[in-house]
């Protein structure tokens, strides 16, 4: 139907054209069609724009902060990044993070005692950050996780804190430890930690776990002092007393109090607090099961404080938990990848609590579907124990950190109140039936219901083990491939353990950027660095991305590589750190939220300072004698150019004298011949008459500046023989003039170009007295319409002006070396085709793809990555490959400095 309407129309001429715009003189422009490029052309063109020409991180987040902290003194220098300290012994470490903890929690008592105050927390108080309606204690940079205002607190469906108190506020008898902390005393909270849970679990399940990160204390002041494992180091955080409830304050409009208030009560407001806002129940995130013990949310709010939020705490893996609370190095285990399921009974799962920690899941990889058998999928839980019953039947003890009775525990074979746990079972494992939410479970049921095993190494009890690390930036192409990035140099046979890990990005959420990253690696002996000579490799995890370990029961002394492969994954919807940053100041308002978060980020990439430090200095000094070596190579060219000009003048030169002299021999000798063939005249042969030698002189070498003494040497003695000739016969005036000139006809001015001449010819000049002789007769012009007269040929390059000369007929115009190929080569890279825009329109700039100009950036991936080495060597180094190459070419180069060549130095003026 449409197209029979605009027939119609188009014939009826109902449709009215369209003016045509102004200055187009009624003719429609037409589009210029773009031109198409071959198909190898135009990926090698998108290729070479995919990724960005020099890889760049952003390192430094508040650039004043770091100088302030560096230049308190002005007097001094700014200082330089620390190294690594390598090879200590692994509890080394901890106790200096202790010793430091305490010392300042002490410190801190005495500053609080002395001011009659209890200790609040400027860097995270929460009371402070919740009246005033910011949530930068709840929320991370940029995320609006917890509501904070008024209509949320007097919500009860609302998912957000709605009142802060204190410790003694709270609790009518506070304990912070107890003489003997049980797992199952640990509760989750209103946020998806229960990764964290399942970790202090494992950590309650041990004899000292939790008192070895809960340091120093004082419940009377409100001070508490924890310490928890960073990035392959130890970090300590401070809190004060400080938690989040559930209900508002009696000073708020609550329906709670509107309920209270209509009871019969005496004192409504100590009732409300009574009811709503005393004990453990009260809280809103993780409390104890005991109603006055708090080691729990203290330890919880000091994690968060550490990650510089509680929003952060939502969602992680146990084995990064355990990792952060003992020091230790976890591996990802599938079931589905276990070889010997009896090997790994007998020599790992036994020795929990031991060697290692457990932490199990499921469903993680198909994205959860609902439970199975009580298990709930996605869902964190603990190994406690594992038990060989005597009749030989291998069980697992587990606990669901929900702590809610029954929810989320297995319901199958030898679960509580199944009929496979016999009385005499259940007296053999001490175990009683409870809402504890601890259960049993066979060794078959539980590889057949969990997929994902998280086991952690132990390092605290072992004093003989050491630890060395080294962290760098690696700049990850899109197709990675594995590159050599580290040396270990072994002394002795010793046990190893081997950890690539990443930074925690957990602790600066909100400034991940756009990339993550996967991580692999393989260890080589020095001298077998081909991809299938290997000794060990590390297998890629599907879920927990921030470190890859492999372990060895012994390896003997040597020097190995470790070449590494970094994958990293886009994600064009998530923020680059630049555009965060931009957009959290645009209002230019006091952000203390960026400033948290951005410090926590200078924090973690400072670890690579010294690494990044070292690398510019070799990167300048790499560019540096780049560009020295060009310079010399130019200023050789250039002076190769100017000796090879010369040769071709002088060659030329001695060409034009050749041909000049033999012309000059020739015609002495055809003068000769014609004198002794023609006598002269008769009528001239008198004494009077003075010989006039004319000097012929070659038209190629004639120049406008004359010699004084010549001018009037030639002036005088004409005036002689014009008198002469002038009573002679006519015949006498062939003398002098060729023979191609007769007296009758008439004088044709000569042309100053030489390319028309063929013989040199005598010239006498003329004498004109009582004045200056008459200009220049002008140059001969080609009667032809149209022309026009040559040019004269161009100098040669390199020839100063006392060099140029005009070639003559008795001279080649050819160059004795052909073309100047020599002088002028294709190869030289300086000579470069100049773009010549022909369509008047502007340049495109560098870089940017015209069909790109609305798409993401170019590929610009940049992860800082850390090499952690377990062993009991005391004398085990880790190096950087890129520094011991660097160390080595510097070792075989000494020497005295190349001053350059004679290329280097001569005519530098020239340029």
């Amino acid at each position: 139907m449409s197209s029979a309407v605009d027939t119609s129309d188009s014939e009826d001429g109902g449709r009215q054209k369209q003016a045509a715009p102004p200055f187009s003189n009624g003719k429609s422009k037409s589009k210029k069609k773009r031109k198409t490029l071959p198909p190898q052309e135009t990926i090698n063109r998108i290729w070479s724009r995919f990724s960005a020409e020099k890889f760049s991180k952003a390192t430094v987040i508040l650039p004043f902060a770091s100088k302030a902290a560096q230049n308190r003194d002005a007097s001094k220098p700014p200082k330089a990044p620390q190294p690594e300290r390598n090879n200590l012994l692994v509890s080394e470490d901890y106790e200096r993070a202790v010793q430091e903890c305490r010392a300042r929690v002490k410190k801190l008592i005495r500053e609080c005692r002395r001011v009659n105050m209890r200790f609040r927390d400027p860097d995270f108080d929460i009371d402070w950050d919740l009246k005033w309606g910011k949530g930068y204690c709840l929320n991370s940079l940029g995320d609006n996780k917890f509501e904070i205002d008024r209509q949320a607190f007097a919500s009860l469906t609302s998912n957000s804190p709605k009142a802060v108190k204190r410790v003694h506020e709270i609790f009518e008898h506070p304990t912070f430890l107890k003489d003997k902390i049980a797992p199952s005393d640990i509760k989750q909270g209103s946020i998806g930690d229960c990764w964290l849970m399942a970790s202090l679990t494992a950590l309650a399940n041990m004899e000292v776990g939790i008192e070895r990160i809960c340091v120093e204390w004082d419940t009377k002041i409100g001070i508490y002092g924890f310490v928890f494992h960073r990035d392959g180091e130890w970090i300590q955080v401070i809190i004060d007393d400080k938690l989040y409830l559930k209900s508002p304050d009696w000073d708020s409009p609550s329906v709670q109090r509107h309920l209270l208030e209509q009871t019969d009560k005496e004192d409504v407001e100590t009732e409300y607090r009574k009811t709503y806002q005393t004990g453990s129940q009260s809280l809103f995130f993780a409390h104890c099961r005991d109603a006055n013990e708090t080691w729990l949310p203290l330890l919880e709010k000091a994690y968060a404080k550490a990650h510089g939020d509680y929003s952060s705490l939502n969602g992680g893996w146990i084995g990064e938990g355990v990792e952060d609370l003992t020091g230790g190095v976890t591996t990802e285990l599938l079931t589905s990848d276990i070889l010997d399921r009896d090997e790994f009974w007998n020599n790992e799962i036994v020795k929990v609590n031991k060697e290692f920690l457990f932490g199990c899941s499921t469903g993680l990889l198909d994205g959860g579907y609902g439970n199975r058998d009580g298990i709930s999928e996605c869902h964190a839980y603990v190994i406690m124990e594992a038990r060989q019953l005597s009749t030989g039947q291998r069980l697992l003890k587990l606990r669901n950190p929900w702590g809610k009775g029954k929810k989320g525990n297995w319901e199958g074979a030898w679960s509580d109140g199944s009929k496979e746990f016999t009385p005499e079972a259940q007296l053999e494992l001490n175990h009683k039936f409870g809402n504890d939410s601890v259960f049993w479970i066979s060794y078959e049921d539980l590889l057949r219901k969990y997929q994902h095993f998280d086991r952690t190494r132990l390092f605290m009890d072992c004093p003989d083990w050491r630890i060395t690390q080294k962290w760098i930036s690696i700049e990850v192409p899109w197709k990675a491939e594995f590159e050599q990035k580290f040396k270990i140099v072994l002394k002795k046979e010793s046990p190893v353990v081997l950890v690539l890990s990443q930074l925690d990005d957990r602790y600066f959420e909100g400034l991940q950027g756009q990339y993550t990253f996967r991580l692999q690696f393989r260890l080589h002996e020095v001298n077998s660095p081909d991809e299938d000579d290997y000794i060990v490799r590390s297998h890629g995890n599907y879920l927990m991305e921030r470190s890859v370990v492999t372990e060895l029961k012994s390896l003997k002394a040597g020097t190995y590589t470790v070449f590494i492969m970094v994958v990293a994954d886009r994600n064009t919807s998530r923020h680059a750190v630049e555009d965060v940053v931009k957009s959290q100041c645009r209002r230019r308002i006091d952000n203390e939220k960026l400033a948290q978060v951005g410090m926590s980020y200078d924090i973690a990439h400072n670890k690579c300072a010294a690494y990044l430090t070292s690398k510019t200095a070799a990167r300048k000094a790499q560019d540096k004698a780049k560009a020295r070596e060009s310079r010399i190579a130019l200023r050789r060219k250039n002076w190769e150019r100017r000796q090879l000009s010369r040769e071709i003048v002088r060659k030329q030169e001695k060409k034009n004298r050749e041909k000049r002299e033999q012309k000059e021999a020739k015609g002495a000798a055809d003068a000769k011949s014609k004198e002794k063939k023609e006598p002269k005249d008769k009528a001239i042969q008198t004494d009077d008459i003075k010989e006039v030698a004319l000097e012929t002189e070659d038209k190629g070498i004639q120049t406008e500046s004359q010699s004084t003494s010549s001018a009037e040497s030639d002036i005088t003695a004409i005036p002689a023989v014009l008198e002469a000739t002038n009573e002679t016969d006519k015949g006498v005036q062939t003398d002098y003039f060729s023979a191609s000139e007769s007296p009758d006809t008439p004088e044709t001015p000569k042309s100053t170009s030489v390319a028309g001449s063929t013989s040199p010819v005598p010239r006498v000049p003329r004498f004109y007295p009582g004045g200056p002789p008459p200009p220049p007769p002008p140059a001969y012009r080609s009667s032809r319409k149209g022309s026009v007269p040559r040019p004269p040929p161009p100098p040669l390059p390199g020839a100063s002006q006392g060099q140029q000369y005009v070639i003559s007929d008795g001279e080649s115009s050819a160059s004795p070396i052909s073309d100047f190929d020599d002088m002028y080569s294709d190869d030289d890279p300086t000579l470069k085709p100049r773009v010549i825009n022909t369509t008047g329109a502007a340049p495109k700039p560098k870089g940017k793809d015209s069909d790109d100009e609305d798409g993401p950036e170019p590929w610009n991936a940049v992860c800082i990555v850390g090499f952690r080495v377990y062993s009991k060597d005391e004398n085990l180094e880790v190096r950087i490959s890129e520094d011991d190459d660097d160390a080595d070419e510097k070792s075989d180069t000494e020497g005295p400095e190349d001053e350059g060549s004679e290329a280097d130095i001569e005519d530098g003026g020239d340029e």
